[in-house]
């Protein structure tokens, strides 16, 4: 006998488009695939919201960065006639929706997602909005644990990625004439929001030691974010115009990675990367970091061995040096993408991450309703508003 359809309400509250977003559209998707009813709430003027609506898909909206108590409410009484189990918050904000929405709501399920692996400011809104944290990770995990969150509400789904097949020849012809290079110049990718934290100027100091020792190459860096003026000034301070690229956000940045002779990704901080994922799935190799979750990506959960080049954070020269030994070693390099490929499909294919994504809120939906974190003796949305507004934005 199959199992009821769920019905669930995803919300989501970034305007830019990232890794987090990128798990919210394939969840979603995914659910509704399998029959599932999936509504959307989401920021208007947002990248999901411009993607869902290319696609047909209506979602209610959140104007500010908080929702306002009209919108509160018209959203609570959309839901409640849906017949909504299930507020799946997926980023932090979203989690304080996700609270305010859902309080005080009996029969409905909150369940709130941890993608990185950042300290956690103040575990009460986890602990008190949600029936279970989902944590990409289980680096993502600890941080959850460590932070203050009850560790009985934490479990690991790990994200993953269903990926189109590409023509990498035809990938590179088509990046090599964006990009005014010849398709047989050495190309590097690296795919990621311009931030701090994703340690891309650690990335240009490499490539000017590269350059330096007389390599040719291409770097293309898909992305944007508020690290750009301050890349291309230390792009041109080095006179790496020629060598390094800021190509700005891509819609599908998965066929730069297929027309790349490899993916860079010099993180300081990883709850997971799904573009390190979708690098090893391409069979294209890897140079990365091992912080936070890339560790459990980058290494054989079996022999532990490395399925990359794996460098220190904030270490231009190691960087250098794995990037000149992924050319000069193609034996190394065919090994770990062959290596990498197989764990990948193991463990962080779309399919596997929506079945615990299912799983997880069955398991949420099951559970003794006296022992909830939003089941506290709630006689109404009204009595329990004025105690939680302290903890949003926490």
């Amino acid at each position: 006998m199959s199992s009821p359809a769920l019905r669930i309400a995803i919300v989501s509250t970034p305007k830019s488009w990232g890794g987090g977003e990128q798990l919210a559209w394939t969840v979603g998707n995914g659910l509704a695939a399998l029959g599932h009813s999936v509504t959307w709430v989401t920021r208007p003027n947002s990248v999901l919201h411009e993607r869902l609506g290319a696609v047909g898909k209506d979602c209610l909206t959140v104007r500010g960065k908080y929702p306002s108590i009209p919108e509160l409410i018209s959203i609570r009484q959309t839901l409640s006639e849906r017949g909504i189990q299930t507020i799946y918050g997926n980023d932090s904000r979203a989690i304080n929706w996700t609270g305010l929405i859902g309080a005080g709501l009996r029969g409905v399920s909150k369940i709130g997602v941890k993608h990185t692996v950042f300290p956690i400011k103040s575990p009460l809104k986890y602990n008190w909005f949600l029936d279970r944290v989902l944590c990409v990770s289980n680096a993502s995990r600890q941080v959850c644990i460590d932070g203050g969150i009850r560790s009985d509400l934490t479990r690991t789904v790990y994200g993953g990625l269903e990926l189109q097949s590409y023509d990498r020849v035809a990938e590179r012809l088509h990046v090599a004439e964006s990009l005014g290079i010849s398709p047989e110049t050495t190309l590097y990718v690296a795919v990621g929001s311009l931030l701090e934290c994703k340690g891309y100027d650690t990335l240009i100091d490499a490539a000017a030691i590269l350059r330096a020792k007389g390599q040719r190459f291409m770097i293309a860096v898909c992305g944007e974010g508020n690290q750009r003026e301050s890349l291309q000034s230390q792009i041109d301070y080095r006179q790496l115009q020629d060598s390094v690229r800021l190509v700005g956000f891509q819609q599908d940045p998965y066929r730069w990675i297929a027309a790349s002779d490899a993916l860079l990704h010099p993180s300081r901080s990883e709850g997971l990367s799904l573009v390190t994922i979708a690098a090893q799935l391409l069979n294209v190799p890897v140079v990365a970091t091992e912080v936070g979750g890339l560790r459990e990506v980058m290494y054989s959960p079996e022999t532990e061995q490395p399925l990359g080049w794996v460098v220190p954070t904030d270490s231009p020269s190691q960087l250098a040096k794995a990037i000149y030994g992924l050319q000069s070693n193609r034996w190394a390099s065919s090994n770990y993408v062959v290596e990498a490929q197989y764990w990948a499909k193991r463990r962080f294919l779309a399919s596997q991450m929506i079945d615990g994504v299912v799983g997880l809120i069955r398991e949420s939906a099951r559970q003794d309703p006296s022992s909830t974190s939003n089941s506290r003796s709630i006689k109404s949305w009204a009595e329990v508003l004025p105690p939680i507004l302290p903890v949003v934005g926490r």
